[in-house]
């Protein structure tokens, strides 16, 4: 339904319309909305919080136009400690809160481009690009948690969701059938997870993995993605909402921003340069690789290729730590699925990763 028409029929019926909208729009900015949840006590009935209020009438409004899901279990979460009900929007109440949204966006882009100037560019590009799908190309909702999480296990976490999006899903139902029926395990799927991950070294793809990272890792960038989320949500175009996990637990507060939010920050800031901040953040990935004893001479070897570093450059970064006895040096005597170097000194390594994550900040922000 268009839009205009939608808005006419509201006004036909003799029923407010702004309340209405803003409902639809809230509920396109984050995807989903969380507003009740039902606690699994020794007790019944289970107490139930409230999360989100909005009037009765606007859900029944809305249920009778097909705009909202209705169903238990395409609405709620069946969890072991309590069960979360959210409010959803159908496909075709999607795509009238994109016009809803792209109105909005339409009357405060004064705003949000007066917000964006006081932020760094390559900042700006790290906020889109973690929230671009590595599989398709095309933006998804923004999240950013309140609270970030220590490096190792960003990075794990990221890595392992970039090399699912590298495989088709089918392909990954199948290895993972074969491989249960074959073994009675996930050894196939984990190494096909691996041989795909050389498709994530592509330079747009592999800005997209250090993004996310750096959203997520609780750092600098985290702390400075904070405060955009926060101006771009004073503007109505972000908020800010409560998330539960599969058990029902409460784990944070999380920003979300709708792809129409990723598309604009993506094009404004579309003269951001990675180069430097790539190739450092490589060296990063390379050594926190080594510490998990996964790094062969091979999959070095693809990564250096298909982002356009030297075997060189390689060789003098490991001789200088090598010198200092925290890890070999380069192997270059190695057969391909050798091992590209070895960690001598975990701990020191981890202060080098920390120093050089520092440093991609540091080329960010400035």
């Amino acid at each position: 339904m268009e839009l205009e028409k939608f808005t006419r029929e509201l006004v036909s019926l003799g029923l407010p319309v702004e309340p209405v909208i803003d409902f639809i729009k809230t509920l396109y900015t984050v995807g989903e909305m969380p507003y009740e949840r039902e606690i699994k006590t020794g007790e019944r009935p289970y107490p139930t919080e409230t999360l989100f209020r909005v009037d009765d009438w606007i859900v029944k409004l809305l249920h009778k136009y097909g705009l909202l899901l209705s169903g238990m279990r395409e609405t709620t979460v069946y969890g072991v400690y309590a069960n979360v009900r959210y409010y959803r929007l159908t496909q075709e109440g999607f795509k009238l809160g994109s016009q809803v949204f792209q109105r909005h966006l339409r009357n405060v882009v004064g705003g949000l481009v007066s917000v964006l100037d006081r932020y760094p560019l390559r900042l700006i590009r790290v906020a889109a690009l973690s929230a671009i799908s590595p599989r398709d190309g095309r933006a998804s909702w923004l999240s950013v948690k309140v609270d970030g999480s220590d490096l190792d296990t960003v990075f794990s976490r990221v890595a392992l969701d970039f090399e699912v999006l590298m495989m088709e899903p089918e392909e990954l139902v199948r290895v993972y059938r074969v491989s249960k029926e074959a073994y009675g395990d996930l050894r196939l799927v984990f190494e096909r997870l691996r041989r795909s991950r050389v498709r994530m070294y592509e330079p747009r793809v592999y800005d997209m993995f250090m993004s996310k990272v750096l959203v997520e890792y609780d750092g600098k960038i985290h702390r400075e993605i904070l405060g955009l989320m926060e101006e771009l949500s004073s503007l109505g175009l972000v908020r800010r909402i409560p998330v539960y996990n599969s058990k029902g637990e409460y784990v944070g507060d999380e920003y979300r921003a709708s792809p129409e939010v990723v598309y604009a920050l993506e094009e404004y800031s579309s003269d951001a340069d990675f180069d430097e901040a790539r190739r450092i953040f490589l060296a990063i990935e390379l050594i926190l690789r080594a510490l998990g004893g996964t790094l062969t001479k091979r999959e070095l070897l693809i990564a250096l290729d298909k982002l356009g570093v030297s075997e060189g450059e390689v060789k003098v970064a490991l001789d200088i730590m090598s010198k200092r006895e925290i890890t070999t040096r380069y192997n270059e005597e190695g057969a391909p699925d050798s091992p590209a170097f070895i960690i001598l000194k975990e701990v020191e390594a981890k202060e080098e990763v920390k120093r050089a994550i520092s440093l991609v900040e540091n080329l960010i922000l400035h």
